[in-house]
């Protein structure tokens, strides 16, 4: 970052182990200061020729483009030709990455209180490994780490993890706040401790109750959805068996998961979420 952009947004406490921010070139070209011009194209490039799955958002924003990549995180591609098509359709596209399987991105926002948070939870483990680490326009980071299985989707208050299931913006995109994320260092994605994989694990499912076949008619959409909405207690469970029903049947698309959401809004946005989340990891479910 430039000395404009720490003034405008200091670097919060960062948990690293004997370290505090490291500076050094981005693996795809030096960071740039904001209103300046980038090669959006060229960076994209870069990503998916080491691999990388990249996919277009909107300019100055966190949406897949629609136009471009109608099944968003699930059109990303390491295919530089089709990267460079879609960066030669729109030059200001920010860029994403859909994480491969095993890699994590740890997501602080400083301002919902994040950095704090990953602070006290990782101080009795002496902070986090230094790994890649990418800053974002806004004041937060995205740490970079290796770890496998089902992960939570929230780590703490401020603290998100981005894998497989979804996508991070990266540098040089351009932040809402009219900033660039950047690089903060040219380390290799560095293997997570086991302490820090037991945090990041997701919890194990919750008991499902046992679903007849008459229960209900779990031939269509509707009947999922009435199953989550009924009155009563397990709507934990009826949400987590619902969803993965409509896994199994191969049909949960995003418009049934906004209907599933919005049947469980009594758990509260986060937690139907974060049960959705479950489910979508989880085993699946035998109906009697």
């Amino acid at each position: 970052m430039t000395t404009a952009q720490r003034e405008r947004h200091p670097a919060p406490e960062v948990p690293f182990e004997g370290s505090s921010r490291h500076q050094a070139a981005s693996p795809v070209g030096k960071s740039t200061a904001s209103g300046s011009t980038v090669d959006l194209m060229s960076h994209a490039l870069a990503y998916a020729r080491v691999g990388l799955d990249v996919l277009p958002l909107t300019p100055g924003g966190k949406t897949p483009l629609g136009a471009l990549v109608p099944h968003g995180k699930d059109d990303a591609s390491h295919d530089p030709e089709q990267a460079r098509d879609w960066w030669a359709q729109c030059p200001d596209a920010n860029i994403g990455i859909r994480p491969p399987p095993g890699v994590v991105i740890i997501d602080v926002d400083p301002r919902n209180g994040g950095a704090s948070a990953l602070v006290e939870l990782t101080r009795p483990h002496g902070g986090l490994s230094p790994t890649w680490t990418g800053w974002t326009g806004g004041g937060g980071l995205h740490a970079w780490f290796r770890a496998a299985g089902p992960l939570r989707a929230r780590l703490c208050d401020g603290v998100d993890l981005k894998h497989h299931a979804g996508y991070v913006v990266v540098p040089p995109s351009l932040h809402s706040s009219g900033e660039r994320y950047c690089w903060g260092n040219d380390l290799p994605i560095a293997e997570a401790p086991p302490w820090l994989v037991a945090l990041m694990a997701a919890p194990p499912p919750r008991p499902l109750p046992t679903v007849s076949a008459g229960t209900f008619s779990g031939a269509n959409d509707d009947g999922l959805v009435r199953l989550v909405a009924e009155p009563g207690g397990d709507q934990h469970n009826r949400l987590y068996w619902a969803v993965r029903r409509a896994v199994e049947g191969g049909r949960l698309t995003s418009e049934l998961r906004a209907r599933l959401a919005a049947a469980a809004a009594s758990l509260g946005v986060a937690e139907a979420q974060r049960t959705i989340e479950c489910a979508i990891a989880g085993p699946g479910v035998v109906v009697a």
